[in-house]
């Protein structure tokens, strides 16, 4: 009984972490340029101008996403320089996407000919997106590119789910 037990719970857990989403992450490299080559890199991060398009972008995030691609990179073995082979440029967005669902009541349509409750339900979804970007110094041509979408947890982001996101964008780097 305690081994058809544990078993079970085996299968459960093991059905539960494969429903577990992770991020679908479009990456493309340009294959005249070696990525091994590169050894050093300098991250540019986007500016916050004074445009009203750019309000919601949070100055905190993008430090934070500065930080983890520094440490991403120096776990790959590279290291930051000022006079770098790579230039590192990344982008943030939310994209909004407003959502509709009709409830037909309990009759519905066949019932009797037309809807007897038209309850409506407008939802909100926001998903994030990040861009990077990696240049070649020299001809300044994008040689490695990744882009995702995510859906935003909360209204903040903490080091380390940022962390956890870069990192899961650069894993096919290099």
């Amino acid at each position: 009984m305690k081994i058809k037990f544990k078993i079970l719970s085996l299968i459960f857990l093991l059905g539960l972490t494969s429903c577990a989403s992770s991020l679908l992450v479009q990456s493309d490299s340009d294959n005249e340029y070696d990525l091994s080559s590169y050894k050093t890199y300098s991250i540019i991060a986007p500016s916050l101008e004074d445009k009203e398009e750019l309000i919601s972008i949070n100055p905190i995030l993008i430090q934070r996403v500065s930080r983890s691609i520094d440490s991403s990179l120096s776990a790959k073995g590279l290291s930051q320089s000022d006079e770098s082979d790579l230039i590192v440029r990344f982008y943030l967005g939310t994209q909004r996407e407003i959502e509709r669902s009709t409830d037909l009541g309990n009759h519905g349509y066949y019932g009797y000919r037309y809807f007897e409750s038209r309850d409506q339900r407008f939802v909100r979804s926001e998903k994030d997106e990040i861009s990077i970007r990696f240049h070649d110094a020299k001809t300044d041509e994008v040689i490695w590119y990744a882009f995702t979408r995510f859906k935003r947890p909360s209204d903040q982001y903490d080091q380390t789910g940022i962390n956890s996101i870069v990192s899961e964008v650069l894993s096919s780097f290099n």
